[in-house]
């Protein structure tokens, strides 16, 4: 009787070690930006509201257009973390919003994943003037 309750501890103990094991690995995603912006654009666009209201709403913006401030950015994206590996991200919007003279909104754009422009970096590089050494600066350098 003791060598099948030791055996059947075991088992359970094995099994609970392992489910234990693959829940850590599960992964959390987490939530940047304005948490349901989706429901608070739609009541923007309706009501046509003022800067301080959008303001008010949503709260201060990701960011403000360089060149035209009455362009206000907010950007939501969640974001896989599994493990050691490289986070994933899962949903990315930016949700433009355009105000007139006025300060009231003009118009709401909104740009997901499929409207970013790919950038690829170059990989070469330009030596800069001044870091080779002469022969008589190596000669010197080394004693």
């Amino acid at each position: 009787m003791k060598l099948i309750f030791k055996n059947i501890f075991y088992k359970s103990l094995i099994y609970s070690l392992l489910l234990i094991s693959l829940n850590s690995c599960s992964g959390r995603i987490s939530n940047h930006g304005v948490l349901n912006i989706e429901n608070k654009i739609h009541t923007i666009i309706e009501r046509e509201l003022e800067k301080a209201e959008v303001e008010a709403l949503l709260g201060p913006p990701s960011t403000v257009s360089a060149f035209e401030f009455n362009k206000w950015y907010y950007i939501n994206s969640k974001i896989k973390h599994f493990a050691f590996y490289k986070p994933e991200i899962i949903h990315h919007k930016v949700y433009e919003i355009v105000f007139n003279s006025d300060n009231q909104v003009l118009e709401v754009n909104i740009y997901d994943e499929e409207d970013f422009n790919k950038i690829e970096f170059n990989q070469d590089y330009t030596d800069t003037r001044g870091n080779t050494k002469t022969l008589l600066e190596s000669i010197f350098k080394s004693f």
